[in-house]
């Protein structure tokens, strides 16, 4: 359930994805799916 107000925690990530390059992007994007894990199952 997503709530609709972010925390700080996730604004600075936020903040923090949109200054890497596309290839650190890609890196982020893959560390973050390992967290998750398969399915979307955390």
């Amino acid at each position: 359930m997503m709530r609709p107000d972010p925390s700080e925690v996730e604004v600075q990530m936020q903040r923090y994805y949109k200054s890497l390059s596309q290839k650190d992007h890609r890196l982020y994007a893959a560390i973050e799916a390992v967290k998750v894990g398969y399915g979307g199952q955390v």
